[in-house]
């Protein structure tokens, strides 16, 4: 960087002086590895010499090799540390995948998390293990996520069907920055993930291609140096809530809710944890909830995590998962779900630990929105769940953070190339949350656990377990691509105290046919029994209503623009539930640029409400590049839903809108929110109505506002900044800039942070094991003032923080000409300056052009020796004055001979 400055230098000597400015220094554009000039190149331009190696980093900046890579264990094949690679138990990030607490933003529910952040970033799209490609997206506070569909389609593209991609570039062709519900129209789910500022798509089974688990996929080297990470940071994120519930159980101003997740990397270790506050109010006593804490270790050689603490197992099949505290390791390249407050207790229960407004997807649709108290709840056991429809919940609890339930007859199938193994094994004692915090039953010890292995590219096996002291839960699985398509099957035996015997079986297969375009087919069938008595050690009554259930999709595009699909599940009851059927018919159509539509013809015949025929009819309409409206209505119960959302600006500045009205049977709600983001908050208001389960009532409306925040720190330097959700990047100005303010990603006028009176500036969105360039300036800075690099380049470990200072005493920039003692100019060589009081230090190299004009950068107060390859070889000393700053001009500098 030093030599394409004094090259900058060089050229202002020569430039016009209304050229000058420009020519010096362009801040605008950041210095990028990938874009500078080779120090040979230059050299041969400018002097018609060569000089070996490449720029080097600015003193003071401690850029170290590449992170090692991962070896896997013996007999394994090696995976190196790329994008994709792995993650243990603990809440975070990984290599392999963004964890999945993802707050999903769906085309008919724009107020979809409360909590969302508005932000531009550029991050992975993630598809379970996969990094698929780079994404650039902007997502609002209230999780109003847009992306630029053209990167989106060029991602998914080797990993869905050559139809379903037809069908899906058709339908969104043309258009730029899009909303996300364009894709949830066609089935796609995308959704934020907030540990690791990305994003998460879920592709429709029947969508998929064939899904291998690759070695090419797991070692994707960083090419290049990376800057290394502060030896201790950590970071303490503060979110604030406040509602006012105005209709409800307890109306009026509810107790504040302070959640707080913090972070503490040091030589290589990570302490965290997660906890609630809740302050009193009218008397009632301030509780402190303790959701989880743990240490965290990354064996690069063994391409493992270990964790002891509270822990958050991966599961497998049927075995399902108890909230535990012990020791676990594991390997795997799936995504976990980090700060987890919502347990999956098996197959179709789950447990929330605080009071918690819970969204209802049915088939990609928004159906419900209701209000839970804490509790273990089966969701057979709401109403508008139809026979056997895929399901998700989204959940978001008082404090404001959210997690996603998904449940679903097709299992996920990924094969393992030949080879290549993941498992986890976890142990340790019961640790359930309570009002208060973890209750460790250290009476009642836990062990689960999974390995897979890729037996061949075309055949992956594994085993699953759980076991506690009152019975045990053990299974296989078996994936194989086939000639007929994709086939696998789960099958699992049980046998819990109080219960009795039992045994579990999932089989599916999915295939791909007719080629692309208008012939290409896909269908998916699964089928799915349980015994009377099949039951994990969770639970204490088995609860398997149905004797089978079975599944079945089919679709097709028709044509450029158009597709069909047809799906229907079949639920055989038992011990008094009657039989369930369902069928839906849908079609798609993409009426113009700006306008989608999307038709569904109904039938179910459940439980509650006996059989129903009935059709929904979706418009998204785009509003220029940030904006979007939704409509629906759905004959049965006469339900409509509108929606309008958008948002402006970006980094610190931006704000967002959604607001979205519900009309049904009677009942009619509103939610609402607006955002902004702040150099150092995040802050939102927004308004929520909740239905009872058949939605025939508004139970709950409440206003709340939030504000989000957090303190970090890096060797020894603090500043308060918005949260962070895994690493960041402390950026503070160097003494020598004198107050100047620095910023962070500059971009077309905008900003994601800047310094202050309250610390650097923070780049709070760092992802664990993503290779990423951050970008830095100081636009006020001297001229001439050597920023040293303007970026940094980092490959984050995990919950890693980095200091960054902005430029240094090494900032000053000579220019001058060069002559020898005769007068004649010295042209076109490459000399070096010695600083006189550092004998030891690297020499800075100087260029000179045919009229001995140079630029030398690099340089601070004090006595240099400069020397010059003539023949015989030239030298002088030159002195840069201890008040100097920016640009220093010496005139002539004569040179002796030796």
């Amino acid at each position: 960087m030093a030599a394409l400055l004094a090259s900058s230098a060089l050229l202002l000597a020569e430039a016009p002086a209304a050229a000058r400015s420009t020519l010096f220094v362009d801040r605008t554009v950041p210095w990028r590895p990938d874009r500078a000039e080779p120090r040979a190149q230059l050299c041969h331009l400018i002097c018609d010499a060569r000089a070996e190696g490449t720029t080097a980093p600015p003193p003071g900046r401690d850029r170290g090799p590449l992170l090692p890579k991962f070896a896997a264990d013996a007999g394994a094949p090696v995976v190196s540390g790329g994008s994709n690679a792995f993650l243990g138990d603990a809440p975070q990030p990984q290599r392999s995948a963004p964890p999945p607490p993802a707050a999903p933003a769906d085309a008919t529910g724009p107020k979809l998390n409360p909590t969302g952040r508005d932000i531009v970033l550029t991050a992975p799209l993630r598809d379970g293990p996969f990094a698929l490609g780079e994404v650039p997206f902007t997502l609002t506070r209230d999780d109003h996520v847009l992306v630029n569909a053209p990167a989106v389609l060029k991602a998914v593209k080797p990993v869905i069907d050559p139809l379903a991609y037809d069908k899906l570039a058709s339908g969104l062709g043309g258009l730029g920055d899009t909303p996300v519900e364009q894709f949830s129209a066609f089935g796609y789910l995308i959704s934020y993930d907030p540990q690791t500022i990305g994003l998460v798509i879920v592709i429709p089974p029947t969508a998929r291609t064939r899904r291998d688990v690759r070695l090419a996929q797991l070692s994707q080297d960083v090419v290049g140096d990376v800057d290394r990470p502060a030896g201790v940071a950590g970071y303490v994120n503060l979110r604030t809530s406040a509602d006012y519930e105005w209709q409800g159980s307890n109306r009026g101003l509810q107790s504040p809710i302070v959640s707080t997740d913090w972070a503490l990397r040091a030589h290589g270790v990570v302490l965290e944890g997660e906890g609630t506050l809740q302050i009193g109010q009218r008397g009632s006593p301030t509780l402190f909830q303790r959701e989880g804490t743990r240490f965290v270790y990354d064996n690069d050689r063994l391409l493992a995590r270990v964790t002891v603490g509270d822990l958050l197992p991966v599961t497998r099949g049927f075995s399902g998962a108890p909230q535990m505290a012990g020791v676990s390791f594991a390997r795997t390249y799936s995504v976990l779900q980090p700060q987890r407050n919502v347990q999956p207790t098996g197959s179709q229960t789950f447990t929330v630990v605080r009071p918690s407004n819970v969204v209802a997807f049915i088939n990609g649709q928004q159906i419900r929105q209701i209000r839970l108290e804490p509790g273990t709840y089966n969701v057979r056991d709401f109403p508008f769940v139809q026979g056997l429809n895929d399901v998700r919940l989204q959940i978001t609890d008082d404090s404001g953070r959210q997690e996603t339930l998904e449940f679903s007859l097709f299992f996920d199938r990924t094969l393992l190339a030949k080879g290549l193994t993941e498992f986890g094994v976890y142990g340790g004692v019961l640790a359930p949350t309570t009002n208060t915090g973890r209750n460790y039953r250290f009476n009642q010890p836990v062990a689960s656990g999974f390995i897979r292995r890729g037996i061949s590219d075309t055949l992956t096996a594994g085993a699953n377990f759980q076991a506690q002291k009152r019975g045990a839960t053990a299974g296989v699985e078996v994936v194989w691509a086939s000639p007929l398509g994709t086939v696998g099957f789960d099958l699992a035996a049980s046998r819990v105290s109080g219960v009795g015997t039992g045994y579990a079986l999932n089989a599916s297969i999915q295939r791909t046919f007719g080629g692309t375009g208008s012939r290409g087919k896909a269908f998916a069938l699964t089928f799915e029994t349980r015994s009377p008595k099949f039951a994990t050690p969770n639970d204490i009554a088995a609860d398997n209503r149905y004797a089978f259930e079975a599944g079945a999709t089919y679709s097709q595009a028709i044509g450029e623009f158009q597709f069909v699909s047809v799906d229907g599940r079949y639920s055989k009851g038992r011990s008094g539930f009657s039989d369930q059927q369902s069928a839906r018919l849908t079609y798609g159509f993409r009426l113009s640029q700006r306008l989608n539509l999307q038709a569904q013809g109904l039938y179910d015949n459940r439980n509650v409400g006996g059989s129903s025929y009935g059709g929904r009819l979706g418009l998204t309409l785009r509003l220029g590049g940030r904006s979007s409206a939704t409509a629906e209505y759905e004959s049965r119960g006469g339900r409509g839903r509108i929606g309008y959302q958008t948002s402006s600006g970006t980094g610190v500045g931006a704000t967002s809108l959604a607001v979205n009205a519900d009309y049904g049977q009677g009942a009619f709600g509103v939610d609402g929110g607006v955002s902004y983001t702040a150099n150092r908050t995040e802050l939102a208001v927004s308004h929520t109505t909740a239905f009872d389960a058949g939605g025939f009532k508004v139970t709950d409306q409440r206003t709340s506002a939030r504000l989000g925040t957090a303190l970090v720190f890096a060797d020894g330097h603090f500043a308060i900044s918005r949260p962070v959700y895994d690493g960041f990047a402390l950026v503070t100005p160097h003494r020598s800039l004198k107050g100047t303010q620095v910023v962070v990603n500059p971009s077309d006028g905008h900003y994601t942070a800047r310094s202050g009176l309250l610390g650097g500036a923070v780049a709070n969105d760092l992802s664990a094991f993503a290779d990423r360039v951050v970008t830095f300036d100081a636009p006020k800075a001297p001229a001439g003032y050597d920023l040293g690099a303007g970026n940094i380049r980092v490959y984050p470990p995990y919950k890693a923080g980095y200091l960054v200072t902005v430029g240094s005493d090494y900032s000053i920039t000579a220019i001058g000409t060069f002559k020898l003692e005769d007068g004649s100019p010295v042209s076109l060589l490459a000399g070096e300056a010695f600083e006189l009081a550092k004998p030891g230090a690297k020499p800075v190299t100087v260029f000179t052009n045919r009229e001995g004009r140079f630029g030398l950068s690099g340089l601070r107060p004090g006595k240099w020796r400069i020397e010059m390859p003539t023949e015989p070889k030239s030298s002088a000393i030159i002195e840069i004055a201890k008040d100097a700053s920016g640009v220093v001009r010496l005139n002539d500098v004569k040179l002796e001979t030796k």
